[in-house]
């Protein structure tokens, strides 16, 4: 790294960037297909009538649609057999009909309705293949949830719908794998082209849009989050309030990462912006033998909690 550190101008490192999504392949339909089928599977085989998807990372996943948690349901109701049904304001249909992928009705409730209601009437109307447990995304609002709840008879019963979201979302397909692999490659050759336009007198912000800037480049719409810290800044994992100047010799934290067809990067790095002294040089390679240990200990079968605590380990060993 010490090699490339400083050695172009911004506009040399932006320039030595290029796009890196030419050749990548968005999820597709017959994917979404196959997530709810596996959902279903597992929704009948445990017993569970329906899965409430709240607006967000669950209801793109298993159908593609792309909105925002609100203070107004949005929603999708996947009973155990059957299709996907959407709920929505009804003033928002026109909106949710131009973004959805996987075919569903889109029930609509006015603003004087109860969205709580017309969710619990639309399970006595789905093939729950004979479950009554109603899973609930675990990302949903707790006003929702409450409103199910108060909603909901005394056949159902109300569960934290990770159940079957986890058991389907923690199993990569190759795609998903793909997209992810590329959008870290992306941000990592970023890091490197940062690196190598940084200058003593640079300020973090002048960082941060620069690679917002390189993130483009190669194909993403900038950053999707960007963390730059200096000097004794980098102490503090998630920053600081104030912007920061780059001193000679000065530690140097970048945590960033984008977002390539709904899968994310993050990468984090950290190194001596001239020459580390003893004392930089030994926390760097603690951090190093750390991380080793993690990397040494992630086997198949092994918890993320002991791959953890070989990390912590190796740091109460220094």
């Amino acid at each position: 790294m010490g090699k490339i550190i400083g050695t172009k101008t911004p506009q040399q490192a932006l320039d030595s960037l290029v796009n890196m999504t030419g050749d990548l392949r968005p999820i597709e339909l017959s994917e979404y297909k196959a997530r709810i089928a596996k959902a279903q599977h597992y929704m009948q085989e445990n017993g569970i009538g329906a899965l409430y998807l709240n607006a967000g990372t669950n209801l793109a996943y298993f159908t593609g649609m792309q909105w925002y948690a609100s203070e107004r349901l949005v929603g999708a109701l996947l009973p155990a057999k059957g299709d996907v049904v959407y709920l929505a304001p009804t003033f928002e249909i026109d909106s949710l009909n131009e973004r959805k992928l996987v075919e569903g009705n889109i029930i609509g409730w006015q603003e004087h309705e109860s969205p709580y209601a017309l969710a619990i009437a639309m399970l006595d109307k789905l093939n729950t293949a004979g479950g009554d447990k109603l899973g609930v995304d675990e990302s949903t609002q707790f006003f929702i949830v409450d409103g199910l709840n108060k909603m909901l008879g005394q056949s159902w019963q109300i569960i934290n719908g990770a159940e079957v979201t986890a058991h389907c979302r923690m199993h990569k397909s190759n795609n998903e794998l793909a997209l992810i692999q590329r959008a870290m490659d992306m941000t990592l050759a970023v890091h490197k082209a940062t690196a190598s336009m940084l200058y003593e007198g640079i300020t973090t912000t002048e960082v941060e849009a620069f690679i917002n800037d390189a993130h483009k480049k190669v194909g993403a719409t900038g950053n999707y989050f960007c963390i730059v810290l200096f000097g004794k800044a980098t102490s503090f994992p998630h920053g600081v309030k104030d912007p920061q100047v780059l001193k000679k010799n000065d530690l140097v934290l970048i945590d960033t990462g984008c977002k390539v067809h709904g899968y994310l990067s993050d990468i984090t790095r950290t190194y001596c912006f001239g020459e580390p002294t003893d004392k930089q040089r030994a926390l760097w390679e603690s951090e190093k033998r750390a991380q080793l240990a993690a990397f040494n200990a992630a086997k198949v079968g092994v918890s993320c909690g002991d791959v953890d605590k070989a990390a912590r380990d190796s740091l109460a060993k220094d």
